[in-house]
């Protein structure tokens, strides 16, 4: 496409004819002050760094954790409230989470817990991250309306994962995208 615009450019200066000088009376143009063009303004990352992009991760899943944690001491009665913390694909899934609780009649009892959260990708211009955390649930028990536990003796209290997480431009926040078992060597 250069080389067409060139030699379409050399071939009309070629032929163009050198044009006649103004008559002497003719008032010369005089140059109009003209704004300057606009610079274009580059969209600010959304993160300045991989500190701040985990600071950011961090203080979200603890939000999104809270949050959980009370649905799920209420028996995951009106799971909606989760609603804010998860993109609209994982919404689904979530509150079916949720309404097990509600249709089995167990609760959480204590509260899940994060820890060791890394990054293991960051696109700080979009905001997305992706971290490897390790979800503690030995603070926690299920039980049923008698208080009986239905947690098997057995489990495992400290599991690793791998979570994505997305910026709700719209919001101006955080969501979570994605929340996997890392199947992996276990990092906890």
């Amino acid at each position: 496409m250069t080389a067409l615009v060139l030699l379409a450019a050399g071939t009309l200066s070629g032929c163009s004819a050198t044009p006649a000088p103004p008559p002497s009376d003719t008032p010369k143009p005089v140059a109009a002050a003209t704004a300057a063009p606009a610079a274009a303004t580059a969209t600010p990352p959304v993160f300045a760094s991989n500190d701040e992009a985990l600071a950011a991760a961090t203080a979200f899943y603890a939000s999104y954790q809270g949050t959980a944690n009370t649905i799920s001491h209420d028996g995951g009665v009106d799971p909606q409230r989760i609603t804010p913390f998860v993109t609209t694909e994982m919404l689904p899934g979530e509150i079916a989470s949720f309404k097990r609780l509600t249709e089995k009649g167990v609760h959480l009892v204590g509260d899940l817990a994060f820890d060791s959260m890394t990054i293991q990708s960051a696109n700080l211009k979009n905001g997305s991250v992706v971290v490897y955390m390790c979800l503690d649930v030995s603070a926690t028990d299920i039980v049923d309306a008698a208080g009986i536990s239905i947690v098997p003796a057995d489990r495992i209290s400290r599991h690793p994962l791998q979570v994505a997480l997305t910026q709700d431009s719209t919001a101006n926040r955080l969501v979570l995208e994605r929340s996997e078992l890392w199947t992996g060597k276990n990092f906890c």
